[in-house]
This record gives structure tokens, C-alpha cells and sequence, in this order.
């Protein structure tokens, strides 16, 4: 009799478990659907991003073989070029409010005359947020074949993500590329962007201050690992966030930055690269091809296609492959 009791109590217990066990899994499914928020299904069409954002793996051997190229956006003028004449710079960045277009402003900063004497803070203990507190694991500059507009810092979905500086947030939204971003403002002529958000918290319009919340970090968009990117434009151009912040020491680098042409001499220097990107091709190897079939669809020899795929012609080519042919 007592045997039999304990076996019921036994499995009493087991089912007990196994009900309770599915009531946890359940309410942690149910977190983290809070963080992680699936993208909508359709992008509108006019979101298409300047940077050539994408993430590789570090050391991937593949990046130089990547396919997932897209181009730059247009700039979409709501003013008369002659209107656009007649304006400073900052009186175009003071007139056009765009919740929709990373750059509406149309200024060619390479051909700046002066210098604008940026001042970045005037309380140092209450002008300035670290964004978020990780470790800098990319650098603003050229990335393998492409241009890298930002600085990514490491973090964990669901990071806080802060505004670096007082400023009205001017885009929200979800991009193929940058995921879930926010662009904030400021009244200097610096805009920050934040990027490969899980969560929005803002919404275009809301007034924030250095340290309050944009949103959650995470890995949405064209990523792969969980990171900030962080950029910084003036007047609409990327500016290498180095110039404005000392990241190791999670402060502002100078109360009063300097802006000249040179500041953007990059954009000559990516312009170039992207220019010899669009003189490089690739083809995807299907089955039955040879190099020396591959060398007469593209017009060109194997001998060619074995330097700049570092392949020898003894080399088994699987179908799928991309090799390089020009």
C-alpha cells in the first residue's frame, strides 16, 4: 500500500514539473518577443540607405565574395536649386525637417571654404552620454572592399542605447540595412545615428536629453551579432565619430571641434573604392562549368581567373561558387 502511494506521489510530481517547466519556458518566450520585434513585412520603397552598410563575421574569408551589394540613395530635392543657392548651409539644415531620408540636405562639404568652429559642450557632466558602454570593435574607414561610415560598439540584445547629446529625434523607423535606427538632431548641426536596434523607444519629434533612452540594442538589419552602429553627421555628412569622442575614456573629445573641407576627404577615398568595385565581377559556378567555359562566357582567359581567385587550374570548382572574373 505505502508503495503504491509513493508512486503516485512520484508522479504527481513529475507531471508537476513538466506543467510548471512549460509555464516558465512560455513567460520567457514572452520576454523576449517584448525585446526582439520581428521587422515589417513590406519596406516602403523610399527607404534606402547611403551607407554601404554590412557585417561580416571577423576574419570571414568570404567578404571579399560577397554579393549583397546596394547602392547609395538619392538626394530628393523639396527645394529649387536656385532657392538652395541663396541658403548657408545652415539655413538648408535649419529648413528642411525630413522623417524619412538619412541625408535630405544636399551639401557637398568637400568644397567648404571656411572653417565652423563646432562647439560640442558647454557643461561637460551633463552635455555629453556615452551612447552605450561596450568596447569599440570597428573603426570608421575602409573595411575590407567597402567604406565603413561608423563606429560599431559591442553590446548585448537589449542593451540601453542613449542620445550622446540634447536634440529632438527626426527619424524612426526600420531600414533593410541599418534595421531598426534612430536618428537624433541637435541644434548644432550634428545629427547621431543609432543602428541594428531590437527596440525603438522614441518616436520623430520627441525632445531628449544627453543620457535619455533611444532604444535597445540588438542585431536587426543587415548585421550579424549584436552591436551598436554609431554614427555622427554634420550638416547630413558622415564625420569620423573619433573627432567628436574618446571612447576609451567615454567622453567628449574637445569642447570645440574644428570642421573644415578636410574633414571629409574620406568620401574622395570611398568614392575611388566603389569606382573599382563597379569594375569587378563575379560569377556563380553551376554545374558542368569549367575554367575554361567560365573564361569564354566572360570574355576573358583562365589564366586571368586563377590570379585573382589565387586558384590554380587543377582547383575542383563546386557548383554555387562566386569566383572572381574581372
Amino acid at each position: 500500500m505505502e508503495l503504491k502511494n509513493l508512486s503516485l506521489a512520484f508522479l504527481l510530481i513529475f507531471f508537476a514539473s513538466q506543467f510548471l517547466s512549460g509555464r516558465s519556458n512560455d513567460a520567457l518566450a514572452g520576454v523576449n518577443h517584448s525585446i526582439q520585434i520581428s521587422p515589417p513585412d513590406t519596406i516602403p520603397p523610399f527607404l534606402i540607405m547611403e551607407s554601404d552598410e554590412y557585417y561580416p563575421e571577423e576574419g570571414d574569408p568570404s567578404i571579399e565574395e560577397e554579393d549583397d551589394e546596394f547602392e547609395e540613395g538619392e538626394f530628393v530635392q523639396h527645394y529649387d536649386v536656385a532657392t538652395l543657392s541663396k541658403m548657408t548651409a545652415f539655413e538648408v539644415y535649419a529648413a528642411v525637417w525630413d522623417t524619412a531620408r538619412i541625408n535630405p540636405y544636399g551639401l557637398d562639404l568637400k568644397t567648404k571654404s571656411d572653417t565652423t568652429m563646432l562647439t560640442l559642450w558647454r557643461n561637460p557632466n551633463s552635455d555629453y552620454s556615452h551612447p552605450t558602454c561596450g568596447n569599440v570593435t570597428s573603426e570608421f574607414g575602409m573595411r575590407g572592399h567597402r567604406y565603413h561610415y561608423g563606429i560599431d560598439l559591442d553590446l548585448e540584445t537589449g542593451d540601453a542605447v542613449l542620445s550622446a547629446f540634447e536634440g529632438t529625434v527626426r527619424i524612426a523607423k526600420y531600414s533593410t540595412t541599418y534595421g531598426y535606427y534612430v536618428i537624433v538632431r541637435h541644434s548644432n548641426g550634428l545629427e547621431t545615428l543609432y543602428a541594428h536596434l531590437s527596440r525603438i523607444l522614441v518616436k520623430s519629434g520627441d525632445k531628449l536629453k544627453a543620457g535619455d533612452l533611444v532604444g535597445l540594442g540588438g542585431n536587426t538589419g543587415r548585421s550579424r551579432g549584436s552591436h551598436l552602429h554609431f554614427e555622427v553627421r554634420f550638416l547630413g555628412q558622415q564625420l569620423d565619430p573619433r573627432q567628436v569622442i574618446a571612447f576609451e575614456e567615454y567622453s567628449c573629445r574637445t569642447q570645440q571641434l574644428p570642421i573644415t573641407s578636410s574633414s571629409f576627404n574620406y568620401q574622395r577615398v570611398a568614392a575611388e573604392q566603389k569606382a573599382k568595385i563597379g569594375n569587378t565581377r563575379y560569377y556563380k559556378v553551376r554545374r558542368g562549368d569549367t575554367l575554361g567555359k567560365i573564361a569564354k562566357k566572360n570574355k576573358t582567359t583562365v589564366k586571368k581567373i586563377c590570379k585573382l581567385n589565387k586558384i590554380s587550374t587543377r582547383t575542383k570548382l563546386t557548383p554555387g561558387r562566386r569566383i572572381r572574373v574581372a
